[in-house]
């Protein structure tokens, strides 16, 4: 489904996320708020809340602006302004993969 929206931003779906979860060396960025966050989360993601994803910033959880990043929330709508965001801001592969209402995988606590 890959579906390229801007240079180094792309919308994925759930099940090509969870396989690069299981494969490693991926940075998972929820960027819902932390008490969302706290509710459930995807396995091994970390909360960026949107609001802290600002235009020029290097997040200190993805320094590394090569890596691959996917991002999500609870439908798509704020990840897909994050990624939009971190694309511009430098990041050279940031990939959404929606929100947890999509996410058919469990989350944990």
């Amino acid at each position: 489904m890959t579906d390229q929206l801007h240079e180094g931003y792309s919308i994925i779906t759930p099940e090509e996320a969870h396989e690069l979860i299981e494969k490693g060396g991926v940075a998972v960025i929820d960027v819902r708020e932390p008490d969302e966050f706290a509710q459930g989360r995807v396995k091994g993601a970390v909360n960026v809340p949107l609001g802290l994803i600002t235009p020029g910033r290097i997040l200190p959880e993805a320094p590394d602006t090569e890596q691959t990043v996917l991002v999500y929330c609870r439908s798509g709508r704020r990840s897909d302004t994050a990624g939009r965001i971190m694309a511009q801001s430098g990041y050279s592969d940031v990939r959404n993969f929606l929100g947890v209402i999509q996410w058919p995988f469990g989350l944990e606590k």
